[in-house]
């Protein structure tokens, strides 16, 4: 496929789902490609769309919940076993940096081994990639609730978590990762071309009251769960009279 386009490898909700990926999308910039998170099945659903994992150059990690993170190991093994040579950039939260440099090499995935460089960025709210194309970093609330463990136990987890704003050529788009509530993006979403917002934790209501009043492309939910579920989102939809909304499926493509 010529072109910019997004592409979304993993579309289930947190509870994993036979025959549908966790989270996980691949952005195609010229010959380049950069994976955005890599949840459960996204390897084997990035190998079955045709991409080549030589190919990505870059990764960028919403949040280290497992449904987004948990094949990110399997992945560059997959990028060690098919070849690859060349460095690939690693954008983690920046709590995760150092707990993964330390858990890759338990895997035995010694860097010494690996004929590529990986290159683990830490990142936060507010940090600005721009390059191939133009992301900004939104923190979000959507780790807020495990506060309690954190101060009880004494954990070091600081609950980062961010919704990605992309900007490719004249086209742009909003992913949201998992959310605290829509008012985490609610104020960054007007004007985008795509919209796509991960609705496990949205509430719906709030959502196609927001989605009628601003201006969007296109809204693509995804994060989902069963079958009946979907049936019923897309129903309340057109029942509201919300035309500019779709319920994402593995594979689906977003042309840039």
């Amino acid at each position: 496929m010529t072109g910019n386009t997004f592409t979304l490898l993993g579309t289930s909700s947190g509870l994993p789902q036979a025959g549908r990926a966790s989270s996980g999308y691949v952005l195609k910039t010229g010959t380049s490609l950069s994976l955005f998170d890599c949840g459960g099945g996204v390897t084997s659903s990035f190998m079955r769309r045709g991409f080549n994992p030589r190919q990505v150059e870059r990764v960028f990690i919403s949040h280290t919940h497992p449904d987004h993170v948990c094949e990110l190991p399997l992945f560059i093994q997959l990028m060690y076993l098919t070849g690859n040579k060349n460095r690939v950039d690693i954008y983690l939260p920046s709590e995760f940096v150092e707990p993964f440099r330390v858990f890759m090499p338990a895997l035995y995935l010694f860097p010494e081994k690996l004929p590529f460089e990986v290159n683990l960025i830490g990142y936060e709210d507010g940090f600005v990639y721009e390059e191939e194309f133009r992301l900004e970093a939104i923190g979000n609330r959507h780790l807020q609730g495990y506060s309690t463990y954190i101060e009880q136990y004494g954990y070091p987890n600081r609950m980062q978590s961010h919704s990605l704003k992309v900007s490719v050529n004249n086209k742009s788009f909003l992913y949201s990762g998992d959310l605290g509530s829509l008012a985490d993006i609610q104020k960054h979403l007007d004007g985008f071309d795509y919209v796509i917002i991960e609705a496990t934790h949205l509430d719906f209501g709030e959502f196609l009251e927001l989605a009628a009043n601003i201006s969007v492309g296109q809204y693509i939910l995804t994060h989902l769960g069963s079958q009946r579920e979907i049936l019923e989102l897309n129903q309340r939809a057109r029942d509201n009279g919300l035309h500019n909304m779709i319920t994402a499926v593995d594979g689906m493509v977003l042309t840039l």
